[in-house]
């Protein structure tokens, strides 16, 4: 059957087929499914006892099987009257030590009372990290930039207080971000839970040797440095004092750790208050995922709506559209959470997965993306599923540029949908019958993003659960990190590289003798 048909057939099929809690509206009418589908999806949910695993996962059961660890991330954005237990601990003073930490640290550095050594303020903070460690504190800092600044001057603080990320191994990042900066007045937030990560430390190492070369005191080190880390050993091996050192734990999966230590950078650039509305919303949508029935369960709806098109339907990938420009960073966001998550190929129990995992996330914001890839969208023999996400209130005074950047989502989602035969000139036909849905929040600030975080976060889990997969681990990345240390030994010490395939013991004797010395 066509959408055309289902529409047309249906007035009320929006009323039916859309969902809205305070602050955010999901419309999934632009699905091929009716009742029967929905009825058939919610039955499997049911059946893969979605709710018994929500369940065992607010509640710190060691659902992360293979780690043999809870997963708690939804702990950092609970009141601190809520108990959790874990081992005998209650979790939630550890919670909130950390929290009033991070306050009294990012308030100190706003407003100029933590200096450099030197006695200056500091003007730049730049995080260094990689992966969970990156893309969550960046993408909210870039998501929440205009709030951070009104927040700034209604509260009297600065804010020239630029707050940049490094994270690729490859120096011209390192270089580029350092270029302009002054080491008497730059702080860096080095994030890494194990503190082993090897592109954290080799930044780290490298930052830490330019700010030395003109601060030559080591106890410069006290007031330039920060470590975000459940290692507390490694960091103060590095020279960061006890002090300076915020903790974390094995309970929170590294792209599931803005809520907590890892949101420091989040706290300087846009101000503790601002933080706390992020987990505000994220713990709303918690409590939604938590108490709603499945039928009316947005998370819940959005996952089974994946798992129809990706395994009933067959379609490989999904589109994640932003029409809103400070969420330039959520897909890439998105598609780590997604794919490092649910791109297994092994049950939680170690069985070989029988049908699809995860999808391929990819995404641009909008309009851009219409001028990209959203050809292929429309005309493609490969159907694939895409997320239009678009926030109702404007930003004055441009309201007439808002109205048309909505109007493009809303006639890229109905096109999709609706298609348009064309018999005489076939390059004008596009087949339509194309699934999308339609994210809606009512502004972007710190408590709305929280929600959508948060929803995309429960979606996932909830998917991983109907595959029967640990969402939680990723030893897919450990063994590009294990090879990696093979090949450093043998760039270093040139006698392993006949060890090595022919393919990359060929390339490292060409980058060796032309490029690079020993």
């Amino acid at each position: 059957m066509h959408m055309r048909d289902l529409f047309a057939n249906d007035p009320q099929r929006f009323e039916n087929f859309s969902a809205k809690i305070p602050g955010l509206l999901l419309d999934y009418s632009k699905h091929r499914i009716t009742d029967e589908t929905m009825n058939a999806l919610l039955a499997l949910a049911r059946a893969c006892n979605i709710e018994r695993q929500r369940d065992a996962m607010f509640s710190g059961n060691k659902i992360n099987s293979s780690e043999n660890r809870a997963v708690l991330h939804t702990a950092l954005r609970r009141s601190a009257d809520e108990k959790i237990i874990l081992d005998g601990e209650d979790i939630m003073s550890f919670v909130y030590k950390t929290l009033f930490r991070m306050r009294d640290f990012s308030d100190a550095v706003r407003s100029g009372t933590w200096t450099g050594c030197t006695g200056r303020r500091i003007k730049t903070v730049i995080n260094i990290g990689v992966g969970g460690s990156d893309l969550g504190p960046q993408m909210v800092c870039e998501a929440l930039k205009p709030y951070a600044e009104r927040m700034a001057e209604s509260c009297g603080q600065t804010v020239d207080l630029a707050v940049r990320f490094v994270s690729n191994i490859d120096a011209t990042m390192l270089h580029d971000t350092l270029q302009d900066c002054d080491p008497e007045t730059t702080l860096f937030i080095v994030a890494s839970k194990s503190f082993t990560t090897q592109e954290t430390i080799t930044n780290a190492l490298g930052v830490k040797a330019w700010l030395l070369d003109t601060l030559s005191d080591e106890t410069a080190i006290k007031r330039h440095f920060v470590a975000l880390s459940a290692n507390e050993e490694a960091a103060m091996q590095f020279g960061i004092p006890p002090e300076n050192i915020f903790p974390m734990k094995d309970w929170v999966g590294g792209r599931y750790s803005l809520w907590g230590a890892i949101g420091l950078s989040i706290c300087c650039a846009a101000g503790f208050d601002v933080f706390q509305d992020l987990l505000a919303g994220a713990s709303a949508m918690d409590h939604h995922f938590q108490s709603t029935p499945l039928d009316k369960n947005i998370p819940v709806i959005m996952a089974i709506l994946g798992i129809w098109n990706r395994n009933f339907q067959g379609y490989p990938a999904q589109a994640i559209l932003p029409y809103a420009h400070h969420l330039q960073r959520f897909s890439t966001y998105i598609q780590q959470l997604d794919m490092e998550s649910n791109g297994k190929g092994v049950t939680a129990d170690g069985r070989p997965v029988s049908v699809a995992s995860g999808p391929i996330i990819f995404g641009e914001v909008g309009t851009n993306a219409q001028h990209t890839f959203m050809q292929l969208l429309h005309q493609s023999p490969e159907v694939i599923p895409a997320d239009f996400i678009m926030v109702a209130k404007p930003v004055p005074p441009y309201e007439n540029q808002h109205k048309k950047l909505l109007a493009n989502a809303l006639a890229q989602s109905k096109s999709l949908m609706e298609g348009q035969e064309n018999s005489e000139e076939p390059h004008r036909n596009f087949p339509g019958n194309r699934p999308s849905s339609c994210v809606v929040l009512d502004t972007l600030d710190a408590y709305h993003l929280g929600l959508l975080l948060a929803l995309y976060e429960h979606k996932i889990f909830v998917q991983g659960v109907i595959w029967g997969i640990n969402s939680f681990d990723q030893w897919g990345v450990e063994l590009g990190k294990t090879n990696a240390k093979h090949i450093i030994d043998a760039f270093e010490t040139h006698k392993k590289i006949d060890t090595l395939d022919s393919s990359t013991a060929g390339i490292l004797r060409h980058l060796t003798q032309k490029f690079i010395k020993f």
